[in-house]
C-alpha cells in the first residue's frame, strides 16, 4: 500500500511479452525527447509457461541498474521465477530521464507477460 498519491497525465497501459533472453525495455524515458519523468504506479510479471526460468528486473539509466524487489519484499536479480506465478509491483516507480525499466528472462520462449500502466507525473 502506498502512502503518497501521484496524479499522472497521458496514461498508457503496459503490456510486454518477452520474447528474448536479454534484458527487455518495459518503459522508456529516454525516448520521445526524453524531457520528462515516468510514473509506473504498478506493474506485474507473469510466469505463463510452466518453467522456472531467471528473472531480472531493474531500472538502468545507460550506466548502471537499480534492481527491484516486489511486494513481498524478493529482490529480482537473476532469481529462479516459480511455474505459473505473477509478481506484483506495487510501490510506485518513478523512471528518471534518460533510464529504463527493464526486464530480463534467461528464456526466449516468451513465458514472461508484463503487464501495468505508466503515465507522466504532474
Amino acid at each position: 500500500m502506498s502512502i503518497f498519491q501521484l496524479s499522472a497525465t497521458g496514461v498508457q497501459e503496459i503490456n510486454v511479452r518477452l520474447t528474448a533472453n536479454t534484458a527487455t525495455t518495459i518503459v522508456d524515458a529516454s525516448s520521445g525527447g526524453g524531457d520528462s519523468v515516468l510514473f509506473v504506479p504498478w506493474f506485474e510479471v507473469n510466469e505463463v509457461g510452466g518453467g522456472t526460468q531467471n528473472l531480472t528486473v531493474d531500472i538502468y539509466d545507460g550506466t548502471n541498474a537499480t534492481y527491484l524487489s516486489d511486494d513481498a519484499g524478493t529482490a529480482w536479480v537473476a532469481k529462479a521465477a516459480t511455474a505459473y506465478e505473477g509478481y506484483k509491483f506495487t510501490q510506485g516507480y518513478l523512471v528518471p530521464v534518460g533510464s529504463k525499466l527493464r526486464v530480463t528472462s534467461s528464456d526466449a520462449g516468451g513465458d514472461f507477460h508484463v503487464h501495468g500502466i505508466v503515465g507522466k507525473p504532474y
